[in-house]
């Protein structure tokens, strides 16, 4: 179980990304994909990464992106299930005179995260200085690298050849290694606020989830925009992701509480998750024979 408590875990976790990996290059390729985006990227500088959306017409989120420049090169690592109509939104966008290449980077490079405290990570990459502000990356060879700091704990994430993932286990992480599991990721997620496609799925509106620092309405048309900035005038909003601890393990999907509210559990871990409802009155949810206790999230993230 990845709780980042040094006591708890062994010298070195990790976890293998089922993501999609898609190459923008071409002199008009950081415009084009900025069309298509809920965040500004016109200013993003070289190993730096801006997290995003994607949104349909009508403002609900398809995707989310994270979006690292590599020089003259764009690398949008999405989520593996939204792959085939990102792509197809990306490619079918670019207009006839611009200079834009689009490469599916599926199956080549990959994305992994390693889990430990800061010492233990520090000994893995000795020779390396990692910038500790947000987004920003490090080049080490043909490996691209970010930490981001929990505490007194870690979390590296490493973009890499696929074929080379194995060795580089052996080589820096050896026999004290445990490769984590989607469940082990997603009770991750949960602890840390994190949403994913779990979320995404429901057709939701990124103030739903409590995603609007991720949309720029300032920066210029993008799918969605007359939505979001609707609602944000309007300043209404119907529903609201939250973090549930149960008395019982409840599956996800859709539930009524015993006073006729709808609760949608996006993510179960069994005795907790994600959840969404409409504004909430009672401090505890009934349903069925299971208690909800539930707390707002104070940091959200997206993956």
């Amino acid at each position: 179980m990845v709780n980042l408590s040094v006591d708890n875990m062994v010298k070195y976790e990790y976890y293998i990304h089922n993501c999609s990996l898609t190459v923008a290059e071409g002199e008009d390729s950081v415009d084009h994909i900025n069309r298509l985006i809920t965040s500004n990227i016109k200013t993003i500088s070289n190993l730096e990464s801006i997290d995003t959306l994607v949104c349909n017409a009508n403002g609900r989120i398809t995707d989310s992106l994270q979006i690292l420049r590599i020089e003259e090169q764009i690398l949008l690592l999405g989520n593996e299930e939204a792959a085939e109509n990102t792509r197809k939104l990306i490619v079918s966008g670019v207009h006839w005179n611009e200079d834009v290449r689009i490469m599916n980077g599926d199956g080549i490079l990959s994305k992994i995260s390693i889990f430990a405290s800061k010492d233990n990570l520090n000994r893995m990459f000795l020779e390396e200085e990692f910038n500790e502000e947000p987004n920003k990356w490090i080049n080490v060879g043909d490996k691209y690298l970010t930490k981001t700091n929990y505490g007194d704990n870690s979390k590296l994430d490493i973009v890499m050849k696929s074929d080379e993932i194995m060795n580089f286990v052996d080589e820096k992480m050896g026999a004290d290694s445990c490769r984590i599991n989607i469940e082990d990721w997603n009770r991750f997620r949960v602890l840390n606020g994190i949403m994913s496609f779990d979320e995404y799925k429901h057709d939701l509106l990124p103030s739903e989830l409590g995603l609007d620092k991720f949309v720029d309405l300032k920066k210029g048309c993008y799918p969605g925009q007359e939505i979001h900035a609707r609602l944000e005038s309007r300043g209404k909003l119907k529903k609201k992701i939250k973090k549930f601890k149960s008395n019982n393990s409840i599956e996800s999907g859709k539930h009524k509480s015993k006073l006729g509210r709808r609760i949608n559990i996006t993510t179960s871990l069994g005795r907790t998750g994600f959840f969404l409802t409409n504004n909430l009155e009672e401090e505890t949810i009934e349903i069925d024979n299971s208690s909800l206790e539930y707390e707002e999230l104070d940091i959200i993230e997206i993956c």
